[in-house]
């Protein structure tokens, strides 16, 4: 009797096991199956919105998520010579299918994000057009205009009542891993609006960055440094949360994720907003990705622990002036 009771409590623990892992993962119809008030998932749609200044052409794929209002915000960035469809063929659905909005993002001269003479300017005995060339002021661009394109279209969206981005992540990948960071930084030094006599009661401008997961994080890009905005980041009265992700065996990208992590976290204290990851071969950022490694599930963990958890009711974020009310 006591061997059949054990045999049984085993079997029930590696169905729960299984259980999460398909639930995760594949995202299959016992998700929606839950959510039977809903429509399921929308299609995600192809956008290209309008850095502001340059006016450069910014390409994302927006899942929008059945959630509506309560749910988090997730910002996928891929790797320097990527694009958004790394995320895409997979994981973005996932994240969708667990409740989140998400949005794919091409930076500029990277997948869709380009300028259409960019395509006729190349010659068959050039391998990159000049334009297609990055240069420092891509790499501060990206933080300053492309991620704040992308942040202005989140606010529509949160204002339509499509999501919360009051809870929003990003998961960047190697080059982008400062641009996250950095922009990370510049939404939390937003001022507020002078909308109300008291600072607590003023109407915030950003502060809605809450977690990042960075994948074969570099030290930074021309004009764009990693280290320097973790010092103000990994303030804990911030409570941001990090998740670093890299392969055991590539000695390059562990040497740069050991520091990062050393850097943001509390070396005197057990710090749980922050952690570091460590998968099995030589693979560096979304090369991980479909490769059986655990990263989608560290990723997915991550975002339900550090993001999905969070309190916070959606709330308008336009000034009051601007309000109806």
């Amino acid at each position: 009797m006591i061997n059949n009771f054990l045999c049984m409590k085993k079997c029930q623990r590696t169905l729960s096991v299984f259980a999460f892992v398909c639930t995760s993962l594949l995202a299959t119809s016992v998700l929606q199956a839950q959510n039977t008030n809903t429509k399921g998932p929308a299609k995600p749609k192809e956008i290209t919105l309008t850095a502001p200044r340059d006016g450069f052409p910014i390409s994302i794929t927006y899942y929008q998520s059945s959630n509506a209002e309560s749910a988090p915000v997730v910002v996928l960035l891929h790797g320097k010579g990527g694009s958004k469809r790394v995320w895409d063929k997979q994981f973005a659905p996932i994240l969708q299918q667990n409740g989140y909005a998400v949005v794919s993002v091409d930076l500029r001269k990277h997948g869709q994000s380009k300028l259409p003479e960019t395509e006729k300017s190349v010659n068959r005995n050039q391998k990159k057009p000049p334009s297609s060339r990055l240069k420092t002021y891509d790499y501060k661009a990206m933080v300053a205009l492309d991620m704040e394109a992308v942040w202005q279209f989140i606010f529509r969206e949160h204002q339509k009542k499509h999501l919360n981005m009051q809870k929003s992540a990003i998961i960047a990948s190697d080059m982008s891993v400062p641009i996250a960071l950095n922009y990370t930084l510049y939404d939390w030094a937003k001022g507020p609006y002078d909308d109300a006599p008291v600072l607590a009661a003023k109407t915030p401008k950003g502060q809605t960055v809450r977690a990042l997961f960075l994948i074969s994080p570099v030290t930074g890009v021309p004009g764009v440094n990693s280290m320097q905005p973790t010092v103000r980041l990994k303030d804990p009265l911030l409570g941001l949360a990090f998740e670093v992700g890299v392969g055991n065996k590539n000695s390059a990208d562990l040497k740069i994720a050991n520091k990062l992590y050393e850097q943001l976290h509390l070396a005197k204290e057990k710090d749980a907003r922050v952690k570091i990851n460590k998968y099995p071969g030589k693979l560096t950022g979304t090369d991980m990705l479909g490769r059986r490694l655990g990263l989608e599930i560290d990723i997915l963990k991550f975002l339900d622990r550090h993001l999905k958890k969070l309190p916070g009711q959606w709330a308008d974020r336009r000034p009051r002036f601007d309000r109806d009310e």
